[in-house]
């Protein structure tokens, strides 16, 4: 993606504007307007065209070799003022009240997917399975060509892959399979560290309504995009995000598709 033309300078400018929408109730549905838009243009799925480059991009990062990848997804919490109505449903295992942020990423940590809006309460994979991203992910990959990584809260599919688990009896190749997995899906990790470390109103919103704090997560979500491709020096910016499932094992088997499993086994014999 080309150079936005976007200064540091233009981007806070930009995000205070829409601080000022977010508390003005009679801009709602152009903020919402001007949201979509730039949501559409920012976050879009690569092309078939760029997917090759993606992939190969993921292959050369790191010291693992894993071929077909076109991105990295999991979910990170963001901190909220409890809401006025159920409140209970956004309190999360670490005791806070949160919404869920699920991202997609490539290996250079721009979003090319996200959903906002889930409780805090809820785990990763039922807001994944309840996300468009469930019933276009087939279809967004290619058709199983290529895949998304996830770890272990998810089930496998032909289109997500994830690793083993490990039960103490992995063979010598599944446990290389896994940490070339790994090795790769951090990216998404980092992707929410650097989203957290640039823009500090993700640390607490406390904003009056649930679909506000959403818009305010979605636009800092486009901002990160635009400094990605604005190749804005990120090192200063970096924070460790950690995943806030503690019991990421969680799937049933019968979530599991055969042809994923299948395609894990096939790449793992070719390790």
């Amino acid at each position: 993606m080309a150079d936005t033309g976007f200064s540091r300078e233009d981007l806070s400018m930009f995000m205070y504007i829409f601080e000022e929408l977010f508390d003005n109730t009679e801009e709602e549905r152009f903020k919402r307007d001007i949201i979509c838009f730039l949501a559409y243009a920012d976050e879009k799925w690569p092309s078939n065209e760029e997917m090759d480059n993606i992939a190969m991009k993921f292959n050369d990062m790191g010291t693992y070799e894993f071929s077909g990848i076109i991105g990295a997804v999991d979910g990170t919490h963001i901190r909220i003022e409890p809401p006025s109505e159920n409140p209970q449903a956004y309190f999360n295992r670490k005791k806070i009240h949160s919404l869920i942020l699920q991202g997609v990423c490539t290996s250079d940590m721009k979003l090319i997917h996200v959903n906002i809006g889930w409780p805090g309460r809820v785990h990763d994979a039922k807001f994944l399975r309840n996300s468009d991203l469930w019933n276009t992910g087939f279809e967004k990959c290619r058709y199983g060509r290529f895949h998304i990584l996830g770890d272990g809260a998810y089930p496998i599919k032909v289109w997500l892959l994830t690793p083993y688990r490990d039960t103490g009896h992995l063979t010598r190749n599944q446990t290389k399979f896994n940490k070339s997995l790994s090795s790769k899906r951090q990216v998404i990790e980092r992707a929410f560290g650097l989203l957290k470390g640039r823009f500090r109103r993700l640390k607490y919103i406390n904003k009056r309504s649930i679909v506000n704090m959403c818009t305010v997560i979605q636009s800092v979500c486009i901002l990160h995009n635009m400094c990605i491709c604005n190749g804005e020096d990120l090192a200063e910016f970096l924070e460790t995000d950690v995943n806030d499932d503690d019991d990421v094992h969680v799937v049933q088997f019968g979530e599991n598709d055969a042809e994923g499993t299948l395609k894990r086994i096939n790449m793992t014999n070719r390790l």
